[in-house]
């Protein structure tokens, strides 16, 4: 049983695949934020932990909550001009 939803309804299995489905919901497809920089993982660097940007993370989950918090607008509005925020299932 998941932990956590989604605002818009979505209900995933796991807590992993909620962020998956935040990260699809703003991430745009050329990862490129409000900032200019190219924030996406960079394989070369730490596979799973390094952004594009320079940002590094001891974990994968680190990384995850860096385009998280890139990538999220205040307004938590996705691309498909519905809210997106995860709340208790």
């Amino acid at each position: 049983m998941s932990h956590s939803a989604c605002s818009c309804g979505f209900t995933p299995p796991d807590g992993d695949e909620l962020a998956e489905h935040l990260g699809e919901m703003f991430i745009p497809a050329d990862d490129v934020g409000g900032d200019g920089v190219t924030h996406a993982e960079d394989g070369r660097a730490v596979p799973g932990r390094a952004c594009l940007c320079g940002f590094t993370n001891p974990s994968a989950g680190g990384l995850d909550a860096h385009l998280l918090a890139t990538f999220t607008p205040a307004a938590r509005i996705g691309r498909d001009g519905r809210r997106h925020a995860a709340r208790p299932a």
